[in-house]
This record gives structure tokens, C-alpha cells and sequence, in this order.
């Protein structure tokens, strides 16, 4: 019975605890794990935002060509030329610009595109994003 007491008291004798040392180098491991984990949370933020500014870009652009083609004539078309249009949605002002040319790519047909342009912020700067949404319109038999 003497040698299984000396053991446990051997044991508990032993024992020690962390050193200052193992603390410091596990808080920096934990500190290089967290930094890791919130730059890649930033970085997919990020493009969770554009990916929805875009989304609502091309929102807009594909509504502007579908208003032309259920309210607009064919010869009325390229009027449009350089027509600028503001919309804001949530809080973001989007800017869509109409580019119109005639007898392209054929004589009965007519190209048309709708830009839409947004302010976006990247880190501390202000990036201009855009959009382009294209149809061709087509004069319809007599």
C-alpha cells in the first residue's frame, strides 16, 4: 500500500501548471486563427454587398428595356440617345444611361443599350461599378 500512496503523491508532487510561455504562444495562435476568420468574413461581405448592388443594377437595366419595348415605337428609338435616368434604391443612387444606334446590326433593326453606374464603397475609397444590359430591337412586319 506504501509504494501506490507514494506514487499518487509523486504524482500530485509533479503536477505542473501552464507556463506563461505555453499561454502566450496559444493566445497568439488563437489571435493569428481569429484575424484569419474575420478577414475572410470581411472579404465575402464585401462581395455579398456588390453582388447585390448588382443585382439591383441589372434590375433596373432589364426593367428600362422592357419599358421600351412595350411603350415605345420603333422610330421613336433613337431619340433616346444619351437619356440619363436616376433611381434609388435603398439608399443607393443608381444612374442609367440610354445608347441607342439605328440600323444595327441590320437596316430593320436597332441596338439598345442601358448602362447603369453606381457609386461603390471599397475599402475607403469610391469605385464606379456599372452594368450593361443589350437588346435588339426590330421593326415588325407590315
Amino acid at each position: 500500500m506504501r509504494s501506490e500512496a507514494s506514487v499518487s503523491q509523486r504524482l500530485l508532487r509533479n503536477r505542473e501548471g501552464l507556463t506563461i510561455l505555453e499561454v502566450l504562444v496559444a493566445a497568439s495562435l488563437l489571435l493569428t486563427v481569429m484575424f484569419g476568420l474575420m478577414q475572410f468574413y470581411v472579404r465575402g461581405r464585401t462581395q455579398l454587398d456588390f453582388e447585390e448592388d448588382r443585382r439591383k443594377a441589372t434590375a433596373i437595366a432589364q426593367d428600362r428595356l422592357d419599358g421600351l419595348r412595350r411603350g415605345m415605337t420603333y422610330d421613336q428609338l433613337p431619340a433616346l440617345h444619351g437619356t440619363t435616368r436616376a433611381y434609388t434604391v435603398d439608399g443607393r443612387t443608381y444612374t442609367e444611361v440610354d445608347s441607342v444606334w439605328a440600323a444595327q446590326p441590320e437596316a430593320q433593326a436597332t441596338l439598345v443599350k442601358a448602362t447603369v453606374k453606381w457609386n461603390a464603397k471599397v475599402g475607403a475609397a469610391s469605385v464606379q461599378r456599372s452594368v450593361v444590359a443589350t437588346t435588339i430591337l426590330a421593326r415588325g412586319m407590315p
